[in-house]
């Protein structure tokens, strides 16, 4: 796990280390973050430095839960000025609190996991399946209790995870905050769980075993696709990327549209008996690298455009080479464990 504030320069010590407790009255005054404003944070933070009069910041050895307080806690200390060295030599520590004034009547936003969209079984909500939480996901939330720009607070170091855990609660409706009974601006911390054992080495291993399968085929296709609802959108895309345009650049451009996962397309290291029929067919017909001139009718409907990046013999694939690719399929594993229609406020 990675807290963002983690990823400050400066070194974050494990422990609450004991030490001469500063003043905050040496430091610069104290000016509570926009960010931290807008979404209602709270906390304390406290940060050691070094025992002398310049008092070098060391580190936070006490987080107060969100990455904006602790950044601000960080700049504070820099400003703090002693006037003379600790009495035994101990770091001077300052301990900085975060408090909003008390608003009579200020609800805060709430959720109900049920109302949330969750497709991937290797995110979930600690509320329903009991795991500890190992993401937390920070969101404002609407008037309307539609999410607004959610945001990693808690990283559980997997980018492709941290990714689908605010797809999740982009996809989750909440009960706005109210104020007096008025529904206000308000924002919520949305824990998750990410089931690390899901890509141990255990199931990697058995993920490899599979796709080196001799009757999956003996060789293996790098391909990326674009997918287009009708076979003229297709069309045209193969005729622009004839012309000269970047594959990779109008697979871009359509996932930005679409909000897919999946960079610029790419589908990773696949052989024909992985594939669909249809989809097959062409690709083995083809056989070389570069765009398959012909839009392919995909089994689930629309028609793809397929680059073949690569191809390679299937057994030249160690284990190690596949391993990347193999934890990131693990990860992008669909399972649908809870899917309720959102309830609209």
């Amino acid at each position: 796990m990675l807290r963002l504030g983690a990823l400050l320069a400066l070194t974050v010590l494990a422990s609450a280390a004991s030490g001469a407790e500063l003043p905050l009255s040496a430091c610069a005054a104290q000016t509570y973050p926009a960010e931290a404003l807008r979404y209602r944070m709270e906390g304390a933070t406290r940060v050691q430095l070094g025992a002398d009069k310049a008092a070098r910041v060391i580190g936070v050895i006490g987080e107060s839960g969100y990455a904006v307080l602790d950044r601000a806690s960080l700049a504070l200390a820099a400003t703090c000025k002693p006037a003379r060295a600790s009495d035994d030599g101990t770091p001077w520590v300052i301990t900085v609190p975060w408090k909003l004034p008390v608003q009579a009547g200020y609800l805060p936003a709430r959720l109900a996991v049920e109302r949330c969209t969750r497709t991937n079984k290797l995110i979930r909500f600690p509320e329903l399946d009991g795991p500890l939480p190992n993401v937390t996901v920070r969101v404002l939330v609407w008037t309307d209790g539609a999410p607004l720009t959610p945001k990693i607070e808690l990283s559980s170091g997997e980018p492709l995870v941290d990714k689908q855990a605010i797809d999740i609660v982009e996809n989750c409706r909440f009960d706005p905050a109210t104020l007096a009974g008025v529904a206000v601006e308000g924002a919520i911390l949305v824990p998750l769980a990410f089931d690390s054992a899901g890509v141990s080495d255990e199931k990697l291993r058995a993920a490899y075993r599979r796709l080196s399968d001799p009757l999956l085929g003996k060789k293996e296709y790098k391909l990326a696709q674009i997918r287009f609802a009708s076979a003229t959108a297709a069309a045209q895309a193969i005729g622009e990327i004839k012309g000269g345009a970047s594959f990779a650049e109008i697979a871009r451009t359509r996932a930005k549209k679409l909000k897919q996962a999946k960079p610029e397309g790419e589908l990773g290291w696949m052989r024909l008996a992985q594939m669909d029929k249809s989809i097959a067919e062409v690709i083995e017909a083809h056989g070389v690298p570069g765009v398959v001139p012909v839009p392919v009718r995909g089994v689930a409907g629309g028609w793809h455009v397929i680059e073949i990046q690569q191809t390679r013999p299937a057994e030249s694939a160690s284990y190690e080479q596949l391993k990347a690719e193999l934890r990131r399929r693990l990860i992008e594993e669909r399972d649908i464990v809870v899917q309720q229609t959102p309830a609209l406020n």
